[in-house]
Parts: structure tokens; sequence; C-alpha cells
């Protein structure tokens, strides 16, 4: 027995047998590494028959819908533990957050109390809580950590404050010449990357938590993050700074006026960009790393791929 007061006591994952749910989006393939590395035996659910061999060879794939429950009869079976981070990316085919983010979670977690899940871990989002009445996204995962929370089944939630790939829009808006940004663009956060976040969830796991914040190493206000895009093209910052109520007021004529496909990712954003997104950190990815990789067309190492519409 280590005599080392700061080494780990957590449980070992070896030989687990864990089911990654959301398995082929940004963290999904994260999560799939870190198991794996954490000595797991991975089942991965995915959409299609040819998503399976996206994977390493080890990897058990197993082929359903979460919008339609009865192709998922056995995926849990002598499953110990799940790790969800399903949801949707982008709509389309008119599926919606609730039919997959709400009732394709509560699918998967309705197995898992049939076939003696011993732990349930599920990623949501950053004030979720706070969001839930604002927020379609937040209003879905909140309706599922509800069903969770009073599940048989142990379970933690996992809170992240935004991914590297989700920042880079910045970098996609920094190419195209101008950044925008809703109000002065001093409010902070403090990204995580899809390796970090992956391995905070996997800690998750091995805790007694029930609930975990999660940001990355660093704390940047969105300017920083701004002109950091802009200095991986090697561009002369160029922001224009959006007046926060126009843009609340937009969003919120588009939500009485489009389908939720259309305002639904805006009102998200936003949400975000008006809130401090800041967590304990963790890790040690940095955003301007990730930056350069993209602008040099390197990508992620370990997630270099599209995000799927429900990943």
């Amino acid at each position: 027995m280590s005599t080392d007061p700061q080494a780990d006591t957590s449980p070992s994952m070896q030989g687990q047998r864990v089911l990654v749910a959301g398995a082929t989006g940004y963290l999904g393939r994260n999560l799939v590494s870190a198991l794996l590395d954490a000595g797991c035996r991975v089942r991965v659910l995915v959409r299609r028959p040819e998503q399976a061999d996206t994977f390493p060879g080890e990897v058990d794939a197993f082929v359903g819908q979460v919008t339609d429950p009865a192709t998922l009869t056995g995926v849990t079976d002598e499953i110990d533990m799940v790790f969800s981070a399903l949801g949707i990316t982008r709509q389309r085919d008119g599926v919606k957050y609730l039919d997959v983010d709400y009732r394709g979670n509560l699918a998967l977690l309705h197995l898992a109390e049939q076939t003696g899940v011993a732990r349930f871990v599920y990623v949501s989002l950053l004030h979720g809580r706070d969001l839930r009445n604002s927020v379609r996204l937040a209003t879905a995962k909140e309706k599922f950590v509800d069903a969770l929370t009073a599940s048989s089944v142990p379970s933690v939630v996992v809170r992240p404050t935004g991914y590297f790939s989700d920042m880079g829009e910045f970098l996609t808006m920094a190419g195209r010449g101008v950044v925008s940004l809703i109000g002065d663009g001093q409010l902070r956060i403090n990204p995580i990357s899809g390796r970090d976040a992956a391995a905070a969830c996997v800690d998750a796991a091995r805790s007694a938590a029930t609930e975990v914040q999660v940001g990355g190493p660093d704390v940047y206000t969105y300017e920083a993050i701004a002109r950091a895009a802009f200095a991986a093209h090697r561009g002369a910052p160029r922001i224009r700074h959006l007046p926060r109520g126009l843009a609340v007021a937009a969003v919120w004529v588009l939500a009485h006026c489009t389908p939720e496909h259309v305002y639904g990712p805006l009102q998200f954003l936003i949400a975000v960009m008006t809130h401090e997104m800041t967590a304990p950190p963790t890790g040690s990815d940095h955003l301007t790393g990730y930056f350069a990789q993209q602008s040099a067309g390197a990508g992620e190492s370990v997630t270099a791929h599209d995000a799927p519409t429900v990943g």
C-alpha cells in the first residue's frame, strides 16, 4: 500500500464493463480513449453499423437508436457503468432536444435500472438549473437530471463549462475577419478540452460525488478568446460588440416564430456568452494550443472527426 499522502485512493476502473452513449461525439470519443486507458472493457452505442469501424478493435459496438427504445434492448446487459454524453449537436429530421437529451437518456436509464447497472455518469452543462427555464437545451438536460436523481441507480452529473470545440466558433469567425461578442466581452469562461473533460468524467465515476463541475486550467474573458483566435490566424483583431439586450430580444423573437432547430443553438450560445462560465480548473490542455492546431489544420489528436447530429 502506498504511503504517499497524495496518492490516488479512488477505486480502480480496471476490468469494469462500461457503456458509452454519445460515443461518436466530441466528448464521447475522448471518453472511449480514457476508459480504454483505464483498463475498462468498453461498449459503445452507435446509430449506424459503419460507425463501429471508427473505434479500436477491442471496443464492442451496439447499434441502436435512442429515439426508438425498442432497438436498445440488451445494450446495458452485463454493463457495470454507463457514461452518457448523449445529446443533440445539430438538429435534423425533426428530432428535438427533448427527444434525445431527455427521452433518449431516459430510455437508457430505464434499461440501466432493469439490468442492475452500478453507476450512471451523465454529462449535463454548467448552470443548467439556472438556464432550464429559458434555454430549451438546458430544459431537456435538466429534466433528465431530475429523473436520474430520483432513480435507484447511483449516479453523478458532470457539468463542464464549455469545450474547446465550442470555442472553435471564435476561430471560424476570426478566419472570416471579424468576431462578434455579446456585450463588452468581459465575462469569463475556462473552457476544457475533450481529453481533460473525459479524464474528469472518469475521476467522477470513481468518486462518491453526485455532482461535479469542471473547467479547463485557464480562465479567459470572451474578448481574450477572440484575440487568441485572431492570433492563431496571425491577423489583426476586429471585434464587434453587440448589445446584450438586442441579442436577447432577437432570440426571444426567433423562439416565437421559428422552429427549435433554428433558434435553439443561438439561444444556448447567447445564454453562455451572457453568464460567467467558470468552474474548478482541471487538466493540462490549453485553448491557445488547440487554436494553433486547428488553424494549422492538424485537428485534435484524439478527436479528428466531425460531430454528428446526435453525439
